[in-house]
């Protein structure tokens, strides 16, 4: 019997995952603990340590995917929430032996659920992206819009962490009690802006990114900031959006920004 693709509402759920691989997410973790050190933060401040507004969707999903993948940990509730670096991955960050870090990494990228759930299936050498996709959407929950996602996600992760065919997912005790609004918030219309900014690498692989100072503006009804950061020592930026954006959304901003570009450089040609 042939299946019919069902598509999904705009307000539907998807499968949650974490927004950025874990090579970015460790890249965030090193910034947190450069901005806090070992003292917890408050929830609300932890999208300062990566130049991003107190609050933001944009920090809210970075949070999401550190704690998916056992990075860092929450305590207390609402506005006591407070966010601080777990044991292993301060154990990554103070070893000296690679080994050691390694193992760390491979522990952490098998945490996340869904990259669990499908490891012990695809390994290293996953089916073509054809039939991934399909199996996502089809059986499994996906958003025609996530899974694609999820699959650089998955393929970035286990490349970066060194997965091979024999490591096994370690089943915990903790294991569904991460907190699902949040886990949700990974595969928002903020995903392929956060996973297309890359890392921030500079001199030494990293970059430490400070808090822009931008005016304080009020919103038209529906807007929101998509997100901020810096351009250049005493330059930044702040994205208004409305309605919804995902990756082709941000197929077309980019585009618009290479022909704006051009623009400019034609005029700088003329001067």
């Amino acid at each position: 019997m042939a299946e019919t693709m069902v598509g999904k509402s705009p307000n539907e759920r998807s499968k949650s995952f974490p927004v950025i691989p874990l090579r970015t997410a460790i890249d965030r973790l090193v910034q947190f603990e450069k901005k806090f050190g070992r003292h917890p933060a408050p929830f609300e401040k932890s999208g300062l340590a990566w130049g991003l507004e107190e609050g933001s969707s944009q920090a809210n999903r970075i949070m999401a995917a550190l704690k998916s993948f056992g990075l860092i940990d929450y305590s207390g509730s609402g506005k006591e929430r407070t966010i601080s670096i777990s044991e292993s991955a301060r154990t990554y960050l103070r070893a000296q032996q690679d080994s050691i870090k390694k193992e760390v990494l491979k522990a952490a990228a098998l945490k996340p659920k869904q990259i669990a759930k499908f490891w012990p299936e695809w390994g290293i050498d996953r089916p073509v992206d054809e039939i991934c996709l399909d199996r996502l959407v089809l059986k499994e929950g996906f958003t025609e819009t996530s899974a694609p996602q999820f699959l650089k996600v998955y393929d970035e992760t286990i490349k970066y962490a060194g997965l091979v065919s024999s490591d096994k997912v370690e089943v915990e005790d903790d294991v569904g009690d991460d907190d699902d609004e949040e886990e949700a918030a990974a595969t928002s219309s903020g995903d392929a802006a956060e996973f297309a900014s890359g890392s921030g690498r500079g001199r030494g692989g990293l970059t430490r990114v400070e808090a822009p100072v931008a005016p304080q503006i009020t919103l038209a009804p529906g807007e929101r900031v998509l997100t901020t950061g810096l351009l250049a020592r005493d330059a930044t930026f702040r994205l208004l959006v409305s309605g919804r954006v995902g990756p082709k959304e941000i197929e077309i901003l980019i585009k618009k920004l290479e022909l704006d570009k051009e623009i400019l450089a034609d005029r700088d040609e003329t001067s």
